[in-house]
């Protein structure tokens, strides 16, 4: 390595004490770990989650054509947004998402030049160190434009259009062929670029010395198909696959066209066309996602849906699966296990299944070509009913099977046997082994077993029809109740049947049923994880960028893969937040902040827990459980005094609208658009329909009327009013009327559930809100535990909430509303813990609007976040040191650069005890420095234990030290009571037990 190549890696954190850091890779290692023609790094950095860094050094600056040719080939590779070029005195930085271009197109795709002095490496470091790099703030800078257009997203736009244009009717072909040509043509390119194909060979098998012009004759392109056939066999190449091939001709040129990188949107042609060599296996399986969400009509009807929607079919992104087989596919594997998928799609988790067992068996060494195809014909099974989708499975495996091959030359030496029929099977996962074709998955004692069941069924839900179907299929002995809105763990009891004692799952399943307030969803849920105990949930649900085709929200459910002494009856939860870096880069990572414990009888005695576990910590849990045991629900007060909650009118279609509504006819009708925050509009509309679908009992419009709807709008905060006349309410509305009963009570309720107190129970204990939809269920607002009504009535806080009302009518300054909680939380006797934790709650629902996630994202201050986050925890810890008051404790804030990718606090505590005090400090030195010092004081490598957005604490003696990525939300008061509970638990060293 040069002299100035060190010097820029270890000014930027990729080298420390002389070693590289975690996840860089130097030198001749570096260049073994790509397969390039043309670019060789000396060095790499790649994250956990797969993302690359490469850094290339030259002894002059390389002129721009060299510069695009480097970018050409890592923009095809897919996972690497930047990289590096040094030069003697400068470091250019270049993205390596943006589409190439020209030949002379680097300039416009440099992000920032660094010259080699201190000054600008310190600017360097802030920007894209490893720092900057492990904990995202490098997404965050405004600077890092380098998203531009990946090579997974330009290949499913360029998929999608030349599907277009072959299907085109009314002579197009039909999209099984298509796919089935299209396939065919990316493998056999695949096979030239890698060079297992010579030119010498392409001319021998069709006179032709590339696929494109082969593809531009009709002759040589079925000559070619049908040599291939004869040599590599398997199913990319069937008997039928060269019939009709020579009257493609308009056809096979749109292939060609799009191979030679032609936009076929617009005939633009481009100078860089795909290098399939090195464009990840994973992202050509993507071409499934692309053919399975387009539609397959019948007929000319704009109707019919796309086969993939309606069988609530989702590409799997790589992140999610590498997530699954980290733990399925990790201790006490031999690499000999069986896998199986039942619904594998394109096949990437087969193809990653493949490659870690190969991994496995070869122990550090290149496996062998038997080794690979014994792994791939006896170990690697998938079911699919899309036979598009077994084809493509299919042909990943094959590409799979070469990559890993260490000699893929000639071609004669790799045919393959048919995967289709033997491993591979085309029908309903449910009944697969009834059908001749499923045969290999039966033995003479039934079902055949696997060792690791994987898959992302169907989330779809098909109406009573396909509920129906449903039952009637099940098992008599299977009493889990039928979940009624979604399909997706019908298959986890599909993979029960193809299992034993030890089989390990990893699946990804509908995470609504978890969550939900209906008995047999939660039922369901709770009895699919006792199944597969000791069981893992890790909770997608905040990132909608993972399956941005679903309607629903994800959970990812391992099973039986945790280690042998974990105790009966726990499940571990793991909640993987949303980050703005993560959605920039499409990562995630976990912190162990994001994993926690609980008991499965927990949490069937409270549905609730799961939920309360995601949003809140433990004391949370032990708020909520404290007002529900100790308070009457709403519902329960309201059925006390004589009334209910109940849903609005329905209009309905006119063909619907069969019920007398006569009696409503002349009232004031108020629409969702009518209300805010204690306030409905004046001069509403009166009803003027004799009938609808469900009008309702004329009573429960009776004045005074408690509305609170149903979804919220532009904030966390539920709205609620109270109707001073009757009035006609809809069902975007749940109403209450107090007819006859003190009108104050209705005000008091509003006032209630207007404030964030209600916002923290629903995000604690309901449905949909924070994890879907941003609504509320009748069931749940009912739950909502309520203070004695009638004392709270003749309380001084309730005069303060009227005269808070009353402001309300005039003004939404959010200071009122402060005011306005703050008075609620007397009505329930909180403390100043339990405010700080209703109060944070309310900031994370708010995480649920794009303007809530952006400002916690930013970077936190330090003389707000960071100061409220030292005086929370002392004061915490205080209490304890009290007891016995011998010993003090003091905060020193690190005052580090805004732009700086962490933050640091140090806790100290005094031999004396004294006020407890929080002071801020301005470091002498820059961050990387102030690592390496704390590291020594404490002896620990301070800068290699930040790995991604995790939080680092680290205990020295009689002080602790927090280092934690530099985002406001990991600098929150509740946050801070979170972090005092896990220091006490875990015995902070000199305070008294």
């Amino acid at each position: 390595m040069t002299i100035d190549l060190q010097k820029v890696l270890e000014e930027t954190g990729y080298i420390t004490n002389n070693e590289p850091a975690p996840g860089v890779i130097i030198g001749a290692d570096a260049q073994s770990m790509r397969r390039g023609r043309k670019f060789v790094p000396d060095a790499l950095w790649r994250s956990s989650s797969s993302l690359t860094i490469y850094f290339k050094y030259t002894d002059t600056d390389p002129c721009p054509e060299t510069v695009a040719t480097w970018r050409q080939e890592i923009w095809n590779e897919g996972y690497t947004p930047l990289f590096w070029v040094i030069s003697p005195g400068t470091v250019n930085l270049y993205s390596g998402y943006g589409k190439p271009i020209a030949k002379n197109d680097a300039e416009q795709h440099r992000i920032q030049t660094f010259r080699v002095i201190e000054e600008d490496l310190r600017r360097l470091n802030d920007f894209a160190g490893r720092l900057a790099m492990e904990t995202g703030q490098f997404w965050l800078h405004p600077d890092a434009k380098c998203c531009g257009t990946r090579v997974d997203q330009q290949l499913l736009r360029d998929l999608y259009q030349l599907e277009k244009h072959l299907t085109v009717k009314p002579d197009g072909l039909p999209s099984d062929i298509a796919q089935a040509l299209v396939g065919r043509c990316i493998f056999t390119k695949y096979l030239i670029d890698r060079g297992i194909i010579s030119t010498e060979y392409l001319v021998a098998s069709c006179g032709k010395e590339t696929l494109q012009a082969a593809l531009r004759d009709g002759d040589a392109a079925q000559n070619l198909f049908k040599k291939l056939k004869t040599v590599f066999n398997g199913d990319m190449f069937p008997e039928a696959s060269a019939v009709g091939i020579r009257t493609m001709g308009r056809e096979l040129a749109l292939v060609a066209d799009f191979l030679e990188g032609t936009d076929l949107s617009n005939g633009q042609r481009s100078l860089f066309p795909y290098q399939f060599d090195l464009i990840p296996i994973e992202l050509i399986s993507s071409i499934y996602e692309q053919f399975a969400h387009s539609a397959t009509p019948k007929d000319d009807s704009s109707t019919i849906e796309p086969e993939a929607r309606l069988n609530g079919v989702h590409y799997t992104p790589l992140t999610v699966v590498s997530l699954i087989l980290n733990e399925v596919i990790h201790h006490n594997i031999t690499g000999d296990e069986t896998v199986l998928d039942l619904t594998c799609g394109s096949g990437i988790f087969l193809v990653e299944s493949l490659r870690r067992l190969v991994a496995i068996k070869s122990a550090g060494k290149k496996p062998s070509r038997h080794c690979i195809r014994e792994t791939l014909y006896n170990q690697i099974f998938g079911i699919d009913c899309s036979e598009a989708a077994i084809r493509v499975a299919a042909f990943s495996l094959y590409l799979a099977a070469i990559e890993l091959d260490p000699e893929p030359y000639p071609p004669e030496v790799l045919k393959f046997d048919p995967l289709i029929g033997k491993s591979l099977f085309i029908g309903d996962a449910h009944s697969i082994e009834n059908t001749p074709d499923g045969a290999p998955l039966r033995h003479d004692n039934g079902l055949r077993n696997f060792d690791i069941i994987v898959g992302n069924p169907p989330w779809t839900f098909k109406g009573k029809t396909g509920t129906a179907a449903r039952r009637g299929r099940r098992r008599k002995d299977n009493n889990t109740p039928i979940l009624p809105r979604s399909e997706s763990q019908d298959f986890v009891h599909r993979a029960l049947d193809f299992a034993h004692g030890n089989t390990r799952f990893g699946i990804i399943l509908d995470a609504t049923p978890f969550f939900a307030s209906s008995d047999s969803g939660c039922n369901a849920s709770q009895r699919t994880i006792e199944m597969l105990s000791p069981a893992t949930i890790v909770n997608l649900s905040a990132l909608p960028w993972l399956f941005p085709t679903a309607t629903k929200p994800a959970v990812a459910v391992l099973g039986r893969c945790r280690r042998p002494d974990t105790k009966d009856g726990i499940v571990t939860l793991v909640n993987v937040r949303w980050s703005a870096s993560g959605e920039k880069s499409k990562t995630f990572t976990i912190a162990p902040s994001d994993i926690v414990d609980f008991r499965i009888d927990d949490w069937i005695d409270r549905p609730e827990i799961l939920k309360a576990k995601i949003y809140g910590h433990d004391r949370d849990l032990k708020l909520l459980s404290r007002l529900q045991n100790q308070m009457k629900s709403l519902g329960i007060w309201l059925s006390d005094i004589g009334t209910e909650l109940r849903d609005g009118l329905i209009l309905g279609a006119p063909s619907n609208r069969t019920r007398e509504s006569k009696d409503l006819i002349g009232l004031d009708v108020v629409e969702s658009s009518d209300m805010s925050h204690f306030n409905i509009s004046d001069g509403l509309d009166a009803f003027p329909y004799e009938k609808a679908e469900w009008p309702r009992n004329r009573d429960i419009y009776r004045s005074p009327i408690v509305l609170i709807k149903e979804f919220f709008r532009g904030s966390p905060r539920p709205i609620a009013a109270v109707a001073k006349n009757d009035v006609v309410f809809t069902d975007a509305f749940f109403g209450a009327s107090f007819h006859k009963l003190n009108p104050e009570l209705a005000n008091l309720l509003a006032a209630i559930l207007n404030s964030s107190l209600a916002t923290w129970f629903f995000l604690m204990a309901s449905s949909e809100f924070g994890i879907w939809k941003r609504r509320l269920l009748k069931k749940e607002v009912e739950k909502l535990p309520l203070p004695d009504m009638e004392v709270a009535l003749n309380s001084n806080t309730a005069k303060r909430l009227f005269a808070l009302m009353t402001s309300l009518h005039n003004t939404s300054d959010s200071s009122v509303f402060v005011d306005l909680d703050e008075a609620v939380f007397d009505l329930y006797g909180l403390d100043e813990e339990d405010r700080i934790l209703v109060r944070d709650a309310y900031v994370r629902a708010g995480w649920q609007w794009e303007k809530g996630r952006n400002f916690y994202a930013q970077p936190a201050n330090t003389n707000d976040d960071l100061k409220t986050y030292s005086e929370t925890f002392v004061k915490e810890i205080s209490k304890w040191l009290q007891v016995r008051n011998v010993r003090s404790l003091a905060a020193e804030i690190y005052d580090l650069p805004r732009n700086a990718p962490i933050r640091i606090v140090r806790f100290a505590l005094n031999e004396r005890p004294s006020t407890p005090s929080v002071q801020i400090i301005t470091p002498s030195h820059d961050l990387q420095v102030v690592l390496d010092d704390i590291g020594r004081q404490i002896k620990l490598p301070i800068s290699s234990s930040i790995l991604g957005e995790r939080e680092v604490r680290a205990n020295g003696n009689n002080e602790v030290i927090m280092i934690k990525p530099a985002a406001r939300r990991f600098w929150m008061k509740s946050i801070a009571l979170r972090d005092v509970d896990d220091l006490i638990k875990e015995s902070f060293h000199g305070i008294p037990q």
